[in-house]
């Protein structure tokens, strides 16, 4: 049975409780929120900021070339860490960043997402995590 994932919008057949397209975990209570419209403000806005990266990483999946060796395979993923002080002592990640690694040579290359999209995304979710 397809469904519409309510984190990237697309249709997919679940593989248990994840989505195939953007690997978010989709639970019943989440398909009954999107069809009811009860889908928060917090939760669309993270949504909407996931579905940012998976376009991100679609792109430089589709357009990457190895500085190192010239491959154009690649695998791409966010990762999220804290910064210092206190927000590494109240575990709050901040800091996102995608690591891109080619599939041949292992070459890792670092973007900033908030660079590629030339603006600052997730500072709702972060005061969100704090609360």
């Amino acid at each position: 049975m397809e469904v519409t994932c309510p984190w990237c919008g697309n249709e997919v057949r679940l593989s248990g409780d994840i989505c195939p397209e953007c690997k978010h975990e989709v639970l019943p209570e989440h398909l009954e929120e999107k069809e009811s419209g009860m889908f928060g403000e917090e939760e669309a806005q993270k949504a909407d900021e996931h579905e940012d990266v998976i376009n991100e990483i679609h792109a430089i999946e589709n357009n990457f070339v190895c500085a190192k060796c010239g491959h154009n395979e690649c695998k791409a993923a966010e990762v999220a860490m804290t910064g210092a002080g206190l927000s590494k002592l109240l575990d709050v990640q901040h800091h996102h960043y995608l690591f891109v690694s080619c599939l041949r040579c292992a070459s890792v290359e670092i973007y900033d997402p908030s660079v590629l999209r030339g603006r600052q995304a997730g500072a709702f979710g972060t005061f969100l995590d704090v609360l």
